[in-house]
């Protein structure tokens, strides 16, 4: 990705599930630095290496994400552009057994406002490079473990000036096996990331479509909540999308079949 410009490489190898043979060959390559943890949180792996990293830009990988070459220079001519920008989006490629698509929709098909378009699409860890010295790292929960990224996206973007490059430099593998955001923990986390989020944005321009996605993302919980016998959370979860913009036509018909689900609960 860096091509001729100077960068190094900072690998957190976190918990117990790790290729010593992989490690020892990191360890041997003069760009790179190998941090082992003895703990498995993923959060805490990502703040120490942000916190670690001593560069003038900082960006991120996952172990199951791919960086496309000679793309950093691209990145690089927007920060020299425009020294305004402490962080900066990329578009990626979305690859699956049967397609290769972009993340970012269209432009004709997204807003013309870049927050707005940032509450929709889906986040990588290689989505984002930051202006390492201009950022606040505690925008690296060292707890949350899921959706983490999107909360850091739009909380920087809240914070900070943000770009734009529309073009792809990562490749995003969406079918990886056993992938934190293919869990049901992942899906009945999003109501307590978005409502950070709202809290984050009460009072901006922006506040109303955060509700109306704080509302989404409680209703989809509650039907998974709902599926696990769970009814007094998918009943909370209910009552707080239907006080979403939008929420009393489109979520109340839902509540014949929460009392279905009632009914057959008491009746097992």
């Amino acid at each position: 990705m860096a091509g001729g410009h100077d960068y190094s490489i900072l690998v957190v190898a976190n918990g117990d599930q790790v290729s010593p043979a992989v490690l020892e060959w990191l360890g041997a390559r003069s760009d790179t630095r190998v941090v082992r943890l003895r703990s498995g949180s993923h959060p805490l792996a990502r703040r120490i290496g942000a916190e670690m990293a001593d560069g003038e830009f900082l960006g991120f990988l996952d172990d199951d994400d791919e960086l496309l070459p000679d793309t950093f220079e691209k990145k690089l001519a927007i920060f020299r552009e425009r020294p305004d920008v402490d962080v900066l989006i990329t578009d990626g490629l979305r690859v699956s057994d049967a397609s290769t698509s972009p993340i970012f929709p269209p432009p004709a098909e997204r807003s013309a406002d870049l927050v707005e378009t940032m509450m929709q699409v889906g986040w990588s860890a290689c989505s984002f490079t930051l202006r390492a010295q201009k950022i606040d790292l505690s925008v690296f929960d060292t707890e949350l473990r899921h959706l983490e990224w999107t909360l850091m996206a739009l909380r920087l973007a809240k914070r900070h000036q943000v770009g734009l490059l529309d073009m792809p430099t990562y490749r995003y593998y969406g079918d990886t096996p056993g992938s934190l955001s293919k869990s049901v923990a992942h899906r009945l986390a999003a109501p307590d990331v978005w409502g950070r989020l709202l809290k984050d944005y009460a009072g901006t321009r922006y506040e109303t479509a955060m509700r109306r996605r704080y509302g989404i993302e409680c209703h989809n919980a509650s039907w998974e909540h709902a599926r696990q016998g769970n009814l007094r959370e998918s009943w909370r979860l209910h009552m707080q999308s239907l006080k979403a913009p939008g929420g009393l036509p489109a979520y109340l018909p839902y509540s014949r079949k929460l009392l279905f689900a009632a009914l057959r609960h008491a009746l097992s």
